[in-house]
Formats: C-alpha cells, sequence, structure tokens
C-alpha cells in the first residue's frame, strides 16, 4: 500500500485515487488520478544516484522518434525514488509492422562512441555505460564483463564456464576486428513486456535501459522469449536492412540478457547460458 507520506509529498496538485497495478519484479507501480488526469507512478528504494535517472533520460531519448510515456516529474522522498509518467490506456489491437518501422528509425540515431553518458540498470544489475571506439571492446568488457562478476559473486560461475567465455571472446573480437559497426541508440531491453500498443493499435516503447551499441543486440532480445510476430521483422528488414548472417550472431547478443537472468533468477538459466557461450 502507497504510504500517506509519499502521497501527500508527490508534486501533483491533487490526489484523487489510488489503486496498486502491475509493475513487474523490479518496482511498486500505481496508478494516480490527481483532477482530471491519470498518471503512472512507479518506486524503488533509493540508492546513491536517482534509480530512474536513466530510464527518464532514455524515454527522452527514444520520444524523439517513437512514442513513449512522458515524463512528469521524478525524484526522491524519504527512502524511496519515484518516477510519474503520462498515463497510456492500453488498446486490443497491435501494428506491429508499425513497430518495426519505428525501432528501425531509433537504431537510425548515432552517436561516435559506444555506451552511453551514464551508467544504468539492467533490472536492478548496475550497467557500465563507459565510452568505447571499439564495439568488441565495449561488449565484452562493458556490458559482459560486469555481469561475469556479478554471476560468480553469488556462485553461478566456474572454471568451465570461464575457459568457454574465453573461447566465446575470442570468437567474437576476431569476428569483428576489420568490421564496421555503427553505434546505434538502442532500447536496451526490448523483450514483449515492453512494449505496449496504445487504443488506436500503435506501439508504445517502455521501460528502456539505452545506449548506443550493435543494433542486433535489441533484435536478439526480441527473439529470446518470443512475443514478436513476423509483420514486425519484415517492416524493420524494410526500412534498415540488417547486416548479412545477423541471425547466426543472435546468441552472442542474447548472451547478455541470460547472463542478467541467470544473476537474478538462478541456475535454471544456466544451461541457456552454456548454449551461448558455445554459440
Amino acid at each position: 500500500m502507497l504510504s500517506n507520506q509519499i502521497v501527500t509529498q508527490l508534486p501533483l496538485k491533487s490526489i484523487d485515487g489510488v489503486q496498486s497495478v502491475p509493475g513487474g519484479d523490479i518496482n511498486d507501480a500505481y496508478s494516480i488520478d490527481s483532477g482530471d488526469q491519470r498518471y503512472f507512478l512507479k518506486l524503488h528504494k533509493h540508492t546513491d544516484d536517482n534509480f530512474f535517472t536513466s530510464e527518464a533520460t532514455g524515454l527522452a531519448l527514444l520520444g524523439r522518434v517513437a512514442r513513449t510515456p512522458k515524463v512528469i516529474h521524478k525524484g526522491v522522498i524519504g527512502t524511496q525514488d519515484y518516477l510519474i509518467l503520462e498515463w497510456i490506456e492500453q488498446g486490443t489491437r497491435r501494428n506491429e509492422a508499425k513497430l518495426g518501422r519505428v525501432l528501425a528509425q531509433v537504431h537510425r540515431q548515432t552517436d561516435p562512441l559506444f555506451g552511453f553518458a551514464f551508467n544504468s540498470y539492467a533490472g536492478k544489475l548496475p550497467q557500465d555505460n563507459r565510452r568505447e571506439k571499439d564495439w568488441a571492446t565495449f561488449y565484452l568488457e562493458r556490458k559482459l564483463g560486469p555481469l561475469i562478476g556479478y554471476a560468480a559473486e553469488r556462485g553461478y560461475w566456474n572454471v568451465t564456464r570461464q575457459q568457454a567465455f574465453e573461447r566465446f571472446a575470442e570468437r567474437f573480437a576476431q569476428t569483428y576486428k576489420n568490421r564496421t559497426v555503427t553505434p546505434s541508440l538502442l532500447h536496451g531491453d526490448l523483450w514483449g513486456g515492453n512494449i505496449m500498443y496504445d487504443r488506436n493499435g500503435d506501439p508504445v516503447l517502455i521501460d528502456p535501459s539505452v545506449f548506443y551499441g550493435n543494433r542486433e543486440m535489441d533484435l536478439a532480445m526480441t527473439l529470446l522469449f518470443g512475443g514478436f510476430g513476423s509483420e514486425f521483422y519484415q517492416a524493420y528488414q524494410e526500412a534498415y536492412p540488417l547486416e548479412e548472417g545477423w541471425r547466426a550472431r543472435v546468441p552472442w547478443y542474447q548472451l547478455y540478457y541470460l547472463l542478467c537472468h541467470l544473476i537474478m533468477f538462478g541456475e535454471g538459466y544456466g544451461a541457456a547460458v552454456d548454449h551461448a557461450l558455445r554459440s
């Protein structure tokens, strides 16, 4: 239940109704009625920096070319970080072709370097977004390296996996030794639960973990847990064709997300991690 301390300190003109809504495994979430407006409120136990800074920045960046919930306010009340977003009513129609075109437009937003201006989170896991010129260096050292450290701390990493990773890293680095990769703006956590559709059936991107990277990462995540139809992939390819052989590299980029799940949810994801390491 939302405490009265938080309710009374929210920067809204009035609070006329509060209702708990599904918010995933990471945050508490509520709908807030204020006058004739409804808002979406997310709460997270306060961290050293505002947990929602990266999300708010990501929504704003994506929102330049895609529909995202408008950020109303973010801040800290007591022990809680909070983020207030525009409330978007969901519909039943799904324009997946439009989602493909929108994602292609997102990926056409580029930067000279891989990474981002500040670090972000994958779930509750801090991410190292320090800039790099080289894609292989960024992916292996910035994205995968810290996750391997977290996995080892929790007892999910062993000599066999380390040896498999070293072989994987060699294959990965060799593949990209003479290959140019454009640093594209990525959603960063593009599974089906982070896409919603409004009453018109138009796609809305939510819960991003943005950085500039290889756009194959976003596509790999869409294929990990499913939920995206053929219309989505066809429209994306027509708008911004992927490099030949991209599907063969999907397990390489799913490894990042599988490691996150291994760390957060346990050895049930171990076999999938091992398979990706061998790919």
